[in-house]
């Protein structure tokens, strides 16, 4: 893992820097790095999801000035594969603990919220979602100088209006307005989720502020 120093220098590359953003964004990085070489380790198959996905895809199209901090990871893993995880994260310092719909992989002194939570492939988290969530087909993304399994972003929108939280409609804004839902992944949605796209953008625009 890089220095902070190193990781300003970096990120000055790219243009002015924040240094409070980029602050969280190297604990953040720190917090990855630590679970991604853990499960690599173990020979598992896993994958980004949530925000920091979103982030990865922003930086691979040439976005990085609309990415975000956030405050935990998100993993698509298989479920045969969750005992071998469970025990690589407990060697590595976690403890796991069972949530509605995944599993939680904490460190001695982190809240929830900052916690690694997974989900399992082919499953839905919540009855409420219309569809399963995809299968682990992991593409390797640069987030931040750290190279990283990251969802597909056919997934990647898929899972975002899948559960259509309110994060999820704020991450789907913002790819939409970098261009990054394209027509081909719109085709590609259930229609469901087409359907609820149309209503993701109308929502869109609403809140976009009247100027003359």
């Amino acid at each position: 893992m890089k220095t902070f120093e190193e990781h300003l220098s970096s990120a000055a590359l790219h243009g002015s820097v924040n240094v409070l953003f980029e602050a969280g964004m190297f604990s953040l990085l720190d917090d990855i790095e630590r679970i991604v070489k853990l499960l690599r380790e173990a020979n598992v198959s896993f994958e980004l999801i949530g925000g920091m996905a979103v982030n990865a895809h922003l930086i691979a199209a040439g976005e990085r000035s609309r990415t975000f901090v956030t405050r935990d990871i998100d993993l698509l893993i298989e479920r045969r594969q969750l005992d071998t995880i469970v025990r690589a994260a407990e060697a590595g310092g976690y403890e796991a603990k069972k949530i509605v719909g995944g599993y939680m992989l904490i460190l001695p002194g982190q809240k929830p919220a900052e916690a690694v939570h997974m989900v399992f492939a082919g499953e839905k988290s919540k009855s409420t979602q219309p569809a399963p969530h995809p299968q682990v087909e992991p593409e390797e993304k640069i987030a931040f100088d750290l190279s990283v399994p990251v969802a597909p972003l056919r997934d990647l929108v898929g899972m975002k209006l899948n559960s259509l939280r309110a994060k999820d409609l704020v991450h789907l804004e913002i790819l939409d307005d970098a261009g990054l839902i394209t027509r081909k992944i719109e085709e590609g949605l259930p229609e469901i989720l087409k359907d609820r796209l149309i209503e993701a953008r109308r929502r869109f625009a609403e809140d976009q502020p009247d100027v003359e």
